[in-house]
Order: C-alpha cells, then sequence, then structure tokens
C-alpha cells in the first residue's frame, strides 16, 4: 500500500512516505461529486500521552532545569476530505489537517527556540498501523514567555475496492524520547 503524508508549515519540505500516490491526484475523479460528497473521512485524533512535552536541560528532570513546555493545542481536520479516482481507476483520500502547538518558555531556555518532532500516524482496519511520518517544528519565542505554531499536513491513503475512510483512523502527537514518553506517564495531564 502506498500511503503518504506531507507537513506544509512555514516554508518546510513536502516529505512523502512512498512514491506513487502523487500519480492518483493527476487525473479528476470519474464518479460523481454527489457520491464522493457522501463518503466518510477518517477520524482524526490525538494520542493522550503524546500530546504535551516537557523538554529539560540535562538529564534532569527537575522543574527549575526546563528549556520549554509545549502540547498539542488542537487538531483541525478539513470539513471535508476528497475522495479522488485516478485514470487507473485506483480510488484514494486526501485529507488536510491543521495542528496547533502551544509553547512555554523554561526558566533553562536560552535561545528562545521550542524545537520537536512531531508524528502523523495511520491506521488501518483492527489499528493496524499502515503509514506513518516525522516532521520537526520550531517555536520562536521572541520576546514573549508563550507562542504558537500551526502546522499544515496532508494525508493520502490509498484505497482498496469497498473501502472507504471509516476503515482508518489518523493518530496525530510529539514524538517523544522514553525518557520524556516516561515523564508524560508519570505525570498526566
Amino acid at each position: 500500500m502506498h500511503h503518504s503524508i506531507m507537513s506544509t508549515g512555514g516554508a518546510r519540505r513536502a516529505l512523502g512516505i512512498l512514491a506513487g500516490a502523487a500519480a492518483l491526484l493527476l487525473t479528476a475523479s470519474c464518479a460523481s461529486p454527489e457520491n464522493l460528497a457522501s463518503y466518510p473521512c477518517p477520524l482524526v485524533t490525538p494520542v493522550r500521552d503524546f500530546s504535551y512535552l516537557t523538554r529539560f536541560a540535562g538529564g534532569s528532570q527537575d522543574l527549575s532545569d526546563t528549556l520549554f513546555e509545549a502540547r498539542l493545542d488542537e487538531v483541525r481536520p478539513a470539513p471535508n476530505c476528497v475522495y479522488e479516482e485516478g485514470s487507473d481507476g485506483k480510488r484514494a483520500i486526501v485529507y488536510d489537517i491543521q495542528l496547533k502547538f502551544l509553547a512555554q518558555r523554561g526558566p533553562k531556555d536560552r535561545e528562545g527556540l521550542a524545537r520537536f518532532d512531531y508524528f502523523m500516524a495511520v491506521t488501518g482496519p483492527g489499528g493496524q498501523r499502515v503509514a506513518g511520518e516525522v516532521f520537526d517544528a520550531e517555536i520562536s519565542f521572541e520576546d514573549a514567555t508563550q507562542a504558537i505554531t500551526i502546522e499544515q499536513l496532508q494525508a493520502r491513503i490509498p484505497l482498496k475496492q469497498g473501502e472507504n475512510g471509516d476503515y482508518y483512523r489518523i493518530r496525530v502527537g510529539f514524538a517523544l524520547s522514553a525518557e520524556e514518553e516516561a515523564y508524560n506517564r508519570r505525570n498526566p495531564r
């Protein structure tokens, strides 16, 4: 299966998981617009334990050593996804999603930046992961203690015969280190 996820936040590069998904988008849909408009979109949800991040200076996890704290503040899927059909008869879902990240500067921050990675994963029937991508992001505090960034993503999910958006889920969150994940589990929000 070919799955593609792209980030277009700021001047960020476009990334794809596998080549070939773009070929599905070269031709307009052969199905009637009325039928396509009624198809369901995949559910987009944040992963709870991966929706916030506390980044520390060095190996300490003392709050006085915090570089920044960040959270996935809002997940905004487009009102509708698009079902497209290529000239070869292959169908795909294209879904635009915005992620709003909020960061707060910590006492050890000297750069005025919050740099982190986040992910978007697509799961199929039975919750099996079928695609995933990790993206980098940066929030500049300038002279503020808090700042936001909005990342633009696009998921492209090729469909097998008879499948629709109900067969898939899109999960988002921070790409945490093992230590950061353990910290979140000890300090749930």
